[in-house]
């Protein structure tokens, strides 16, 4: 007898204490979650970049930041802002927000200078019917969060006010993914239960997958919590999304799977204790090696550390280890004590529980002829697949926020309007050494060149900070211009120095990163510590961080799935098989998701712009589709393989091992696609993406991959199969 065949015999004879366990996970769950999270912005560059470090030096050190900006586009359909009345509601505005509870760092409106074209630039739309007030606001989005509702309802009696800035767009993205989480987990579990009504036809084993999965949700969430401020990568709100979008899925796959083969072990006149082991010693060492094979795909994700992929991975490794864990302790606790009354409370659902030998003819009719069969299917998936030769990548940005959201459509006015906003700034850090002396002309001559350098770029439009004016440190101080000094207060601390350089293209442009990577060129050859900040800098090297390390990730990956598939079933030519399979079916979701969302075909449905992907999705939709459609390949494998094992006819062994799986994979995929169809509903763009490439990835790998792939090939290889040298045996 194996291990897992004892454990369970273990697990039934301390049944009580496992309930115990449960609870207790439960409330500590409870607690955890009640401590808050720590979480990092998930919508920043991570602060494992020079881009993501450059963005905290300036949070943390300096008074006026891009992170906490509100700004407020205020519009009249017929009035300019030359008009009285229109000047007067925007000053009666400012005022209004002059009163907030709120430590202001600096108002700008068009009235400061009316006269200076840069202004009239900066602060009025082309038609001169818009004008825009910038909002800076000292703390950090986290101290400020709780003004932020009523910064967003300010109001005036006769302007129509739209309210964008980063404080506003941040909060956008984090209340969305929220709302993404809630909204999923509202659509996917009611039909999950639908599901395993059908499947099961007793309310009683259909609602224990949905306990599991309750319960490795708030065990999950409740770490992710707890490490949230500690962990070395930083977590993000999206691990929490990851968890929703993974756990729920596997929790309820697993738990389907090993009491379904409980069901099977009562039937046969089992007792309850030999039911419970014989499933653990078979299903759940299924699940073991799939839960392994998806762990492989999700550490993947953990060497892209220039991202936030770990953040997302750990919290679907979160939903993977807890789903597994309730799956082997409370879940055959609780079988353990209802017994043959798992099959209670019958449901009247038609065709529900019903054995049929759908999957045995069919494999056997696609054995008969394989390769009749093979080709078309190989040629639908390659098709399928073809569109992602012309994918285009970005690192996204607001567009992946639904057109009607605000914040979105006030970013969007300002930069299709506003004459002055298309040109962006790009923020360089200097970090002091110990003994700089910033306010001495020593210093200011060790940084004009650098200045001189950045001015010589094309696109930059100039680099205008103290620092570069050497002639200035000649004098005190004091005795600077008053413009001069405000921006050296506001830019410099006593660690670090900003320099903010306007440039002429958009951020995220193929110029804007070519600028970019001419700072960088300067930088790298400095004495001086320099980072180079914003968004094109992180565009930059992320892509240089993938095309550096997706290489190694795809043989980690694709070499340890070999290795745990052959464990499994001994072996050569099935492990290379399967992970053929499985990349025909990630491929082909590649291609569907480029043809949704950059050729834009479902726009109007699913409420999105049509856009470049971003740049994470492919590895990320990878490592985690690729572990899942391993996951159907070993628990269908399993069962060919054991009636390899007793038969010794591959054809046969094809043909029970489908039909004994078939069944229950269907229901699994079902499950899987009812989840992520909620994701699919998501606002955020690239959960949206994740969610249907997953979908796509799953009803591929659940039909035409094992309905028609699978068993031609393996009639084809023939007894090939199951070769292994008598070294590896």
């Amino acid at each position: 007898m194996s291990r897992l065949y004892n454990f369970g015999l273990y697990v039934h004879d301390n049944r009580k204490t496992v309930v115990v366990f449960a609870v207790a996970s439960l409330l500590l769950s409870v607690g955890l979650l009640s401590q808050g999270e720590e979480f990092i912005d998930g919508n920043a560059p991570p602060p494992t970049t020079d881009s993501g470090r450059a963005l905290i030096l300036i949070d943390e050190q300096l008074a006026v930041s891009a992170s906490n900006s509100v700004t407020y586009i205020l519009s009249h359909h017929e009035k300019t802002w030359q008009d009285e009345e229109f000047q007067n509601e925007v000053e009666a505005f400012v005022a209004s927000i002059r009163e907030l509870n709120i430590e202001i760092v600096s108002i700008s409106t068009i009235y400061d200078d009316p006269t200076n074209q840069q202004v009239i630039a900066t602060h009025s739309s082309v038609d001169g019917k818009k004008t825009a007030v910038y909002l800076s606001v000292a703390d950090s989005e986290s101290e400020v969060s709780d003004m932020i509702p009523t910064l967003r309802s300010m109001e005036s009696e006769t302007l129509d006010v739209t309210v964008t800035g980063s404080l506003i767009i941040g909060d956008d993205f984090d209340t969305s993914m929220k709302n993404d989480t809630v909204r999923a987990e509202v659509i996917g579990l009611p039909i999950s239960l639908v599901i395993l009504l059908f499947v099961f036809g007793t309310f009683t084993a259909a609602v224990l997958p949905l306990v599991v999965a309750l319960l490795m949700f708030t065990l999950a969430t409740a770490i992710s919590y707890w490490i949230s401020d500690w962990w070395f990568f930083g977590l993000t709100e999206y691990s929490v999304s990851m968890i929703s979008l993974i756990g729920i899925a596997v929790s309820i796959d697993y738990s389907l799977f090993m009491i379904s083969r409980f069901r099977e072990e009562i039937a046969k006149g089992e007792s309850t204790d030999k039911a419970i082991a014989t499933m653990m010693d078979t299903a759940g060492r299924a699940v073991m090696f799939s839960g392994a094979t998806v762990a492989v795909g999700l550490c993947s994700l953990f060497y892209f550390d220039a991202t936030h992929m770990p953040s997302m991975g750990m919290g679907a490794f979160l939903a993977v280890a807890t789903a597994m864990l309730y799956s082997f302790t409370i879940l055959p606790a609780m079988l353990s004590y209802l017994g043959p009354k798992v099959n209670s409370l019958p449901v009247p659902i038609p065709g529900a529980n019903r054995k049929t030998e759908f999957w045995k003819n069919l494999s056997t009719k696609v054995m008969d002829k394989p390769l009749r069969w093979l080709v078309p299917a190989l040629v639908v998936l390659l098709l399928a697949a073809s569109p992602f030769l012309r994918v285009e990548l970005s690192a996204g940005g607001i567009e992946a926020l639904p057109p009607d959201t605000e914040s979105r459509i006030g970013f969007e006015i300002l930069t299709d309007e506003f004459p002055a906003y298309t040109a962006s700034s790009i923020p360089i850090v200097i970090v002091f050494s110990e003994g700089d002396e910033p306010l001495s002309v020593s210093y200011s001559e060790r940084v004009e060149p650098l200045c001189q350098k950045i001015n010589q770029i094309e696109g930059v439009i100039g680099v205008t900070h103290p620092i570069c004016n050497t002639a200035l440190f000649e004098q005190e101080f004091a005795d600077w211009p008053e413009e001069a000094q405000e921006e050296w207060l506001a830019s410099v601390s006593e660690n670090i120095m900003r320099l903010s350089v306007p440039v002429q293209h958009q951020s995220g442009s193929d110029e804007s990163e070519r600028i970019v990577r001419d700072m960088m060129e300067i930088a790298d050859g400095e004495e001086m510590e320099v980072l180079i900040g914003g968004w094109s800098a992180f565009e930059v090297e992320l892509k240089d961080h993938l095309v550096e390390r997706i290489p190694a990730v795809l043989s980690f990956v694709l070499l340890l799935t070999v290795i745990l598939v052959f464990i499994q079933v001994n072996s050569i030519l099935v492990p290379i098989k399967a992970i053929l399979m499985n990349i025909l079916s990630v491929s082909a979701s590649f291609g569907i998701i480029v043809v949704v969302f950059q050729d834009g075909l479902l726009t109007d449905v699913l409420n999105y712009s049509a856009q470049p992907l971003d740049l994470v999705v492919p590895p990320l939709v990878f490592g985690i589709a690729f572990g899942l459609s391993m996951d159907y390949e070993v628990l269908m494998l399993s069962r060919i393989h054991e009636a390899w094992e007793e038969t010794g006819d591959n054809t046969q062994a094809v043909a029970e091992g489908l039909q004994a799986s078939g069944s229950l994979i269907t229901g699994a995929a079902a499950i899987m696609v009812a989840v992520f169809f909620g994701f699919v509903l998501a606002d955020v763009l690239i959960i949206k993406s994740i969610g249907l490439a997953l979908m796509v990835a799953v009803i591929v790998d659940a039909t035409i991959v094992r309905a028609i792939v699978v068993p031609s090939t393996m009639r084809l290889l023939g007894k090939a199969n199951w070769w292994t040298p008598n070294w590896m045996k």
